[in-house]
């Protein structure tokens, strides 16, 4: 099934070694990716002009992919990737890529909306489009939609979705804006924001909607039922955590204090105002890895993460790219620097 969502969302901001910043002849391939997944032994690209490119781990340049249509949003469904295309200015088509190509899936008729999120469940062949007031499912040629009990308003950004048994979470990232959580009832389309405000403050965590842009999401390794996600911004200062929630809680799994701290005082009594802000956040089987903006961090369960600095990038054909680790591929784009105060940041899928 397919679940595709409309709204808002972003990354993050990263600072990178100067030995590995592209000449300016790079610049443009690397700033203009805005979504990668790794499906079929392959990494593919999507450029924020609709285009798509695919490279596999040995290959020195990636390929460009006809799509018949303008690539809006992907996501990965059992190991294959999925593609929402742009098939005229009144329809939206589903395409699954296979061995022999593309696979065209059921037409969505545009009903007035712009496109927030879209996603692709981790177990069954389920998409979800999130759209600012219709959440629509799709699975086979099936189509459900319902509408959302409220709509979701600008300002929009970048939008993360995840499927999970009864619900679509969908994280924002609208950078100095915040963003936040949603929870969507499958099959109801009720829509409510996840927070708390611990302190009370203007931006009081551990999760705040208009503080703070949730660049990533995953069903927590110890119980399907609850979601991990990661918050960050890098604006004027540095601010993110990784949380945890499960039915009506929210609490904060790990934060970083950055040194020296600013003069601005404390998000709550636990955790100061700069922190290390994490753009990125995916699953690998049982663990989950954290994109923050000074390396990387992979919890295993224990009391801490273990940390690792990034890998070093390769030019491949003028994309920044590394296959080095052996359960992530790491992407250098800086789209979103277009929402804050950011560099180059790296996205970081799953093989």
């Amino acid at each position: 099934m397919l679940v595709v969502a409309t709204g808002s969302g972003v990354a993050g901001v990263w600072a990178f070694n100067s030995a590995d910043a592209p000449a300016k002849t790079e610049q443009y391939q690397m700033r203009a990716i805005s979504r990668a997944v790794f499906a079929d032994g392959r990494l593919w690209m999507m450029s924020d002009d609709g285009s798509l490119l695919s490279i596999g781990p040995s290959q020195l340049k990636p390929e460009r992919v006809e799509t018949e249509g303008k690539t809006i949003e992907i996501c990965k469904s059992e190991s294959h990737l999925v593609a929402l295309v742009q098939a005229d200015k009144r329809h939206w088509s589903i395409k699954r890529r296979s061995s022999a190509g593309w696979d065209v899936g059921p037409t969505i008729a545009i009903d007035n909306e712009s496109l927030a999120a879209l996603g692709c469940a981790d177990e069954g062949t389920t998409v979800a489009i999130v759209t600012n007031h219709r959440l629509v499912e799709i699975e086979g040629r099936v189509v459900r939609a319902v509408k959302l009990s409220e709509e979701l308003k600008p300002p929009f950004a970048v939008g993360t979705a995840l499927i999970n048994e009864n619900t679509i979470w969908v994280g924002f990232n609208a950078g100095e804006w915040g963003g936040g959580l949603r929870r969507i009832t499958r099959g109801e389309g009720r829509i409510e924001a996840v927070e708390k405000n611990q302190s009370g403050e203007l931006c009081g965590g551990p999760l705040n909607t208009e503080c703070d842009p949730v660049n990533g999401i995953v069903a927590s390794p110890s119980n399907p039922s609850c979601v991990v996600a990661a918050v960050g911004l890098v604006h004027m200062m540095s601010h993110g955590r990784i949380v945890e929630v499960c039915d009506e809680t929210v609490r904060r799994l790990y934060f970083k204090p950055n040194d020296p701290q600013s003069s601005y005082g404390k998000i709550d009594e636990e955790e100061p105002a700069s922190t290390t802000a994490f753009f990125g956040l995916t699953r690998v089987g049982d663990t989950v890895w954290a994109l923050g903006t000074d390396g990387l961090y992979r919890f295993d369960g224990s009391s801490s993460p273990q940390f690792r600095s990034l890998p070093k990038f390769e030019n491949r054909g003028g994309y920044r790219v590394s296959f080095d680790l052996p359960g992530v591929v790491l992407l250098m784009t800086d789209v979103n620097q277009r929402r804050s105060l950011s560099g180059a940041v790296p996205i970081m899928v799953a093989r």
